[in-house]
C-alpha cells in the first residue's frame, strides 16, 4: 500500500497527518502498536516541518512485506539537529523518539532544494540512497568570547520554546501581518538552529564543569541576515510571553542581553567587526514590565520566620522582618527588586539559567530541598544561609516562589 498526502502549513496539519496515517495503516492490517507509533513520529516531524520550515508539508506512507515507511518532506533545506536541552525540556524531541522507536530513520536533501525525513518500523528496509551534501557555501567565523555554558544553554531552550508557541500563534490567526510573523519566527528558528548546530563543536570540547567557553562558529554567509529577524520575532514573542499569552516564561533581562549579544557578534563580525566578549549583567536591571500576580503577601510580612517570597518574573514581592534582618536589607528596599539583588553577582548567570530552566521546565536543583549559599547584603558584605524554597502555581496560573532562610 502507498499512499501520499499534501498539507499546508499550519497547526491542523498535525492532526490531518496523524489521521492519514493511522489511516492507511489500519487499512493495511498493521498492528495498533505500530500505529500508535507511526502517528506519535508523524506527529512530531510535521510539528517540526510547520515549525521551523514553514512550508507546505508532503507525507508519503508505504507500506510493504518488510513494515511501514513514512515520509516527511517539506521546503527547507536544513537538515534535523538534535539540540542540547536538559532532559526534561518541553521541546526538541523529535529526534530523540525517532532513535529511540523507529528501526531506521535518516534525513535527505531533495533536488528542490528542499529535505524529507523518513522513518521506518517493522523490520529494517533496503539501504536508501541517502544524496551527498552540496558543496559547503559561503560561511564567515564567528567568535563567541566568554560564552556563559548554562546561560547560552537555558537561551537556546527558552527561544526555541518562544518561537514555536509565537508561530503557532500566528498560523492560527488568518492576517496578512500574522502569516509575517509566522514567516519572521521560522526564519528566526533557522538562525537558531545553525547557531546551535556551529557552537556545539566548542561546547564538546570544552573541560567538563567550564562555566564559560570561547566558542568558535562557522556560520553560511547566507544565514546571516535571519539573525536580524531572530531578533524581531523573539521581541514579539517576549511580548506575548509578557502579557501572559503563551506558556513560556517571559525573558529575564540577562537571557535577552545574551541574545542581543549573540546576534550581534554574528552580524557584526560578518561585516568584519573585531568580537567583543561577553559581560555580565549587573543586579540594578528592571524586572520584567509584568503586573505582579494577584497573590496576599500577609502570609510573609506578618510571619515570625524569615521569609522571602518572589513571583516569575524574579521579582521580590514580600519579606519578612526577620528576612529583611537577617538579609541586612530594610524590607522597604527589597520589595520590587529581582532576586539577584540578594545573590553574589559571580551566582547571577547560574541563578537566572536554574530560574528560566524550572519555568520551562519544572526541573527542580534548589527548590523543595535545603541547601546552603551566601546572599548578598545590602552593604556589599556576604552572609551564609540555609534556603528551603517552595512553589506555590496560582489559579491564574502564576507561580510564586516562597523561600524560608535561617543562618548556616
Amino acid at each position: 500500500m502507498h499512499r501520499e498526502v499534501g498539507l499546508a502549513p499550519e497547526p491542523a496539519s498535525v492532526r490531518r497527518a496523524r489521521h492519514a496515517v493511522e489511516d492507511t495503516l489500519r487499512r493495511a492490517g498493521q498492528a495498533e502498536d505500530v500505529v500508535d507509533t507511526a502517528a506519535l513520529l508523524v506527529s512530531e516531524l510535521v510539528t517540526n516541518a510547520v515549525v521551523h520550515a514553514r512550508s507546505s508539508v508532503g507525507i508519503t506512507v508505504t507500506v510493504n512485506r518488510r513494515g511501514v515507511v513514512v515520509e516527511v518532506a517539506d521546503h527547507s533545506p536544513h537538515l534535523p539537529v538534535q539540540r542540547s536541552f536538559t532532559t526534561d525540556a518541553t521541546t526538541g524531541r523529535g529526534l530523540e523518539l525517532l532513535q529511540a522507536l523507529s528501526v531506521q530513520h535518516g534525513a535527505r536533501r531533495t533536488d528542490s532544494g528542499g529535505k524529507v525525513v523518513w522513518f521506518a518500523l517493522g523490520q529494517p528496509q533496503p539501504e536508501r540512497a541517502e544524496q551527498a551534501a552540496p558543496q559547503p557555501e559561503p560561511s564567515v567565523e564567528v567568535r563567541l568570547l566568554h560564552l556563559p555554558v548554562g546561560l547560552y544553554a537555558t537561551f537556546l531552550e527558552h527561544a526555541a520554546s518562544l518561537l514555536r508557541e509565537h508561530l503557532m500563534t500566528a498560523l492560527d490567526e488568518a492576517t496578512r501581518a500574522d502569516a509575517s510573523e509566522a514567516d519572521d519566527a521560522a526564519a528566526g528558528n533557522e538562525a537558531l538552529t545553525v547557531l546551535a548546530e556551529a557552537v556545539a563543536p566548542s561546547l564538546a570540547a570544552a573541560a567538563p564543569g567550564a562555566s564559560s567557553v570561547d566558542a568558535r562558529a562557522q556560520l553560511p554567509r547566507s544565514a546571516v541576515p535571519r539573525f536580524l529577524t531572530l531578533q524581531r520575532a523573539l521581541d514579539r514573542a517576549v511580548a506575548q510571553a509578557a502579557a501572559g499569552l503563551l506558556l513560556a516564561p517571559a525573558s529575564q533581562p540577562e537571557i535577552r542581553r545574551l541574545r542581543i549579544w549573540c546576534c550581534d557578534q554574528v552580524v557584526n563580525q560578518a561585516m568584519g567587526a573585531d568580537p567583543e566578549p561577553w559581560s555580565r549583567l549587573d543586579a540594578s536591571a528592571a524586572p520584567m514590565a509584568r503586573e505582579s500576580p494577584a497573590w496576599d503577601t500577609s502570609s510573609v510580612t506578618a510571619s515570625d520566620r524569615a521569609l522571602l517570597a518572589a513571583d516569575d518574573a524574579n521579582r521580590i514581592l514580600a519579606v519578612s522582618a526577620p528576612a529583611a534582618e537577617l538579609l541586612g536589607w530594610s524590607r522597604e528596599a527589597l520589595v520590587g527588586r529581582r532576586l539577584v539583588a540578594i545573590i553574589p553577582p559571580r551566582m547571577h548567570e547560574a541563578h537566572i539559567a536554574g530560574f528560566v530552566r524550572f519555568l520551562l521546565t519544572g526541573e527542580r536543583h534548589v527548590v523543595g530541598r535545603r541547601v546552603e549559599m551566601p546572599a548578598l547584603r545590602q552593604d556589599g558584605s556576604e552572609v551564609q544561609v540555609g534556603l528551603l524554597v517552595e512553589a506555590h502555581r496560582l489559579p491564574s496560573q502564576r507561580t510564586v516562589l516562597v523561600a524560608e532562610l535561617d543562618p548556616a
